[in-house]
């Protein structure tokens, strides 16, 4: 059981508030940059005649962050913690069509801060205090797919991975684990700005566990917005 204490927010959270309100300008200085379609590219194509924006074999880099303002509980137990997240991400093209594009991905998160207030807990009938304050670990997501659908500028996404996420010290409590593994699955749109260039925004739930290789494994679940931009050159058939 945990007693609420007092809670303060950290001053890292006013650092990646600025952070997120750059990356929300993202988009406009993306479509800025992109400029008007040329005009025969506005003309739908048959559909005879249509291809996938993405080929088979194009190798996609980009980088995208997202921050969640809240942690729920589903399958972990840990309670009013934000995360962020700032990841680099490379994607290559597996399948192309014009209904489905299947693409592998995989991914380096340079910086991750897991924000959480002091809180008091009773384990094994002793009290424990758990310091508040923002927790920086890096990590990877080596494995992970993404589904997206139509071949049109916007494309609706689906995606999932698995990773892992180390930090500085224990998490999300003291006497649980420095090394955690991550999932997650999520959905949004990737936008095509101009040939080369997308951004990409969504929702994902991620989750954090030491999958009890601690002698605590509360575990976080979190609600994850994000966006990102990327670029990439189509394969030549």
């Amino acid at each position: 059981m945990s007693l609420p204490a007092h809670t303060s927010t950290p001053p890292a959270c006013h650092t990646i508030c600025r952070l997120l309100l750059c990356l929300a300008v993202l988009p406009r200085l993306a479509l800025a940059q992109s400029g008007p379609l040329p005009a025969d590219s506005t003309q739908p194509a048959p559909a005879s005649t249509a291809t996938p924006l993405l080929r088979r074999g194009t190798n996609e880099f980009g980088l995208w962050s997202g921050y969640s303002p809240f942690s729920f509980v589903l399958k972990g137990t840990s309670k009013d913690r934000q995360l962020f997240l700032l990841n680099l991400q490379y994607a290559r093209t597996l399948l192309a069509g014009r209904s489905v594009t299947l693409k592998y991905t995989a991914e380096i998160v340079p910086v991750a801060f897991e924000i959480q207030p002091t809180q008091k807990f009773i384990v094994d009938g002793k009290l424990l205090i758990n310091p508040g304050g923002a927790i920086y670990g890096v990590g990877a997501t080596p494995i992970g797919v993404q589904a997206n659908f139509g071949p049109k500028r916007i494309q609706p996404f689906v995606n999932g991975s698995l990773g892992f996420l180390h930090f500085n010290q224990q998490v999300p409590i003291l006497e649980s684990a420095q090394f955690n593994y991550t999932i997650s699955i999520g959905f949004g749109a990737q936008v095509f700005l101009r040939p080369g260039r997308s951004l990409t925004f969504g929702w994902k739930y991620h989750h954090l566990s030491n999958d009890y290789q601690a002698h605590l494994n509360p575990g976080i679940d979190s609600g994850v917005f994000f966006v990102g931009f990327s670029v990439f050159k189509a394969k030549h058939e």
